[in-house]
């Protein structure tokens, strides 16, 4: 047999058939009788037949690549997700290709520009901003662009989203701080421009209220969360000499740092404080102590927007529907019932 890459002629005469069906048994096998294609097929790999993605995609005008954004791809909470998303394309026939946004606006217009010239089929989209002003909408901000899947929801533009649901998450982490005991209590927040920071800081701000618990406003942080962050807010709750008995904070990430920042002065946790983080990462289990938090299931969540893309580009029935995920509670030793009456209550 020749060197040279055989050709769809050369599998057609070799398997008895016509080129027309090679060429739908690679792009529409479900057209043709299953013992021809499968003859097709047993033909095409004894040649050493490999199909031409590119050149397919190209006359189909859709492309087999995915694209997944996200802000910040070194963020270790991407990673499960990340594994969620590829299986789930790899069992569809998708290859992926991942991008790093970081927030800014040139790298968010070049992605774009890929999705726009069909360079990829579809977009998940894990960021904190991005393609409000950079993909087609209409008027009443109803998107009328090429197939994305939005993972937190964005405000100015509809997009078919698959999000978890942040408020249930910030009501369980205040529901569990006030089964316990406490009641005086701080957030360590998000920056509240970012959708799922916002509904974590609404859903537990809602359920105090509920609770008769009054919100200390003049005591919450706010900041870009990352470790630096936590170990910067345990040095401001410090310098206020007024430790409240538990905190609420919006990532694991910075929940690590803080608890650093506070065992490192010589507080007890959760003796003198109950910590309490949010995602339930991997360290959070063995962190020292073990760290309170709220579990966001990633890998199914990039399951299902995956999923949730397919659909679009296969223009099943139901596919623009949201898709909310809930977090789960997991207790772990830094949270207690507070030892420890707080000067603020003492105060009341």
């Amino acid at each position: 047999m020749s060197s040279k890459r055989p050709t769809v002629k050369e599998v057609a005469k070799e398997a008895g058939v016509s080129i027309a069906t090679v060429s739908r048994a690679m792009s529409r096998p479900e057209d043709v009788k299953e013992k021809t294609r499968e003859h097709v097929f047993e033909v095409m790999k004894r040649l050493g037949y490999r199909a031409n993605q590119a050149a397919g995609d190209l006359r189909r005008g859709r492309s087999k690549t995915l694209l997944v954004l996200v802000s910040e791809i070194t963020n270790a909470f991407f990673a499960e997700f990340f594994k969620g998303v590829e299986e789930e394309a790899r069992a569809h026939g998708y290859v992926l290709l991942i991008g790093d946004t970081s927030e800014d606006a040139e790298s968010e217009r070049a992605f774009s520009d890929m999705l726009l010239m069909n360079k990829a089929g579809g977009l998940i989209l894990n960021t904190n901003g991005f393609l409000e002003d950079l993909l087609p909408s209409d008027v009443d901000g109803t998107y009328s662009g090429p197939p994305v899947v939005s993972c937190g929801g964005h405000k100015e533009i509809e997009l078919p989203t698959v999000r978890t649901d942040d408020v249930l998450g910030g009501r369980l982490a205040a529901g569990h701080l006030i089964e316990l005991g406490h009641r005086d209590i701080v957030q360590v927040c998000g920056p509240l421009q970012t959708n799922g920071f916002e509904r974590r800081y609404h859903g537990f701000s809602q359920t105090l209220k509920n609770a008769g618990i009054p919100l200390q406003k003049d005591r919450e942080l706010f900041g870009h969360l990352s470790v630096d962050y936590g170990l910067d807010a345990a040095k401001q709750l410090l310098a206020s000499g007024n430790l409240p008995t538990a905190v609420f904070v919006h990532n694991d990430e910075t929940a690590t740092g803080l608890l650093h920042g506070l065992v490192s002065a010589g507080i007890r946790v959760p003796e003198d404080i109950s910590v309490i983080g949010f995602d339930d990462m991997p360290y959070a289990a063995v962190f020292n102590p073990g760290l309170t938090s709220i579990r966001l299931p990633r890998r199914e969540w990039g399951r299902l927007a995956c999923r949730k893309l397919v659909s679009i580009l296969n223009a099943e029935e139901g596919a623009d529907q949201p898709i909310i995920i809930a977090p789960e509670l997991i207790v772990r030793a830094s949270t207690a019932q507070p030892r420890i009456t707080s000067s603020s209550e003492a105060s009341t």
